[in-house]
């Protein structure tokens, strides 16, 4: 392989999704790992994480790392300085430490959304949070992560759901059918065994926000799964309401998360925000927050991105992103 490469690392809460791909846009190969959310993970299973997927993609490419200008890794849980420093600790006797640039995950997806540049950006995926970058100045709310925090993500959906089927249970009343296919997706015959199935799990986040399609699919024909999704979505509207006097009026407030690739959950969220805020306008990234980690390892190299090299990125992201869904 001739030619400098860069790769955008996206780290999530459920999966972790790399590109690697070239200054004029042209992306290459895709490669997909686990969580790769720092709250959720060690810094050495991040570390090993991080290298699988690098290795991947050279291989893929038929590439070596002396071929790669910078490594942006935006990982969930990596939003501050400390956290940052843990994992560049961790590849201090690695010849990727001097490629590798380490920010939230959050940074990805707002350069997803508005090609880098300034914006507001509401996640809703295993985490919540809303992030701003206006005139240099950056603001945010939520983002505590799941043990503080997370009101309207998908764990706070799936919490809410799960809680629901241990009510039912004490209250010796019969389970609704997405309840009952939430115990089947757990492999479980009883709510009482949810609690070992869920604290017994390698990654309790996940699991618990693994349940969330299920509630999305039952909202249209049942009323808790509906007042379920509702109170999610109003999570998200107080999230934009603490920051609504920073937000700059003239960009859209850029929608981003697993939740929000669920037509159900988008729509119906649109219709409460553009209630709520009818001044603001909402609208979904054009393109990935892993691609958006490769245009800010691009910035990182002060490369301009032309509008010729943002439709070849487009371009080049629809023919691999088949193979990680």
């Amino acid at each position: 392989m001739s030619g400098k490469l860069w790769i955008g690392i996206d780290g999530g809460g459920t999966k972790t999704i790399a590109v690697i791909g070239d200054k004029g846009g042209h992306l290459l190969a895709v490669a997909k790992g686990s969580s790769g959310n720092l709250t959720a993970i060690s810094t050495e299973q991040l570390y090993t994480l991080i290298n699988n997927l690098i290795d991947q993609l050279l291989m893929k490419t038929d590439a070596a790392l002396s071929d790669v200008e910078t490594v942006f890794a935006a990982m969930a849980g990596a939003d501050r300085q400390a956290e940052q420093q843990k994992i560049y600790d961790a590849f201090w006797q690695s010849p990727i430490l001097a490629k590798l640039k380490v920010q939230s995950d959050i940074h990805a997806a707002l350069a997803a959304g508005t090609w880098g540049r300034e914006g507001t950006l509401l996640i809703a995926g295993t985490g919540a949070i809303v992030f701003g970058y206006e005139q240099q100045k950056i603001f945010r709310a939520g983002g505590w992560g799941y043990l503080l925090g997370d009101e309207g993500s998908g764990y706070h959906l799936g919490k809410l759901a799960i809680r629901s089927i241990l009510k039912a249970n004490d209250d010796k009343v019969p389970l609704k059918p997405f309840q009952e296919k939430i115990l089947t997706h757990f492999n479980i015959l009883s709510p009482d065994q949810l609690i070992t199935k869920v604290y017994s799990s390698t990654n309790p986040v996940a699991a618990i926000s693994s349940v969330s399609r299920i509630v999305l699919t039952a909202c249209d024909e049942d009323i808790l799964a509906k007042s379920i999704v509702k109170a999610v979505h109003e999570a998200l509207l107080e999230l934009i309401d603490s920051v609504y006097s920073r937000i700059d009026r003239t960009n859209p407030v850029v929608l981003h998360g697993g939740l929000f690739s669920n037509d159900i959950f988008f729509e119906e969220f649109k219709v409460r925000f553009s209630s709520r805020f009818p001044d603001l306008i909402a609208s979904k990234p054009p393109i990935s927050g892993t691609v958006g980690a490769y245009l800010l390892a691009l910035y990182e190299n002060k490369i301009e991105v032309s509008d010729p090299v943002k439709q070849t990125i487009q371009q080049t992201w629809r023919l691999l992103e088949g193979e990680i869904t």
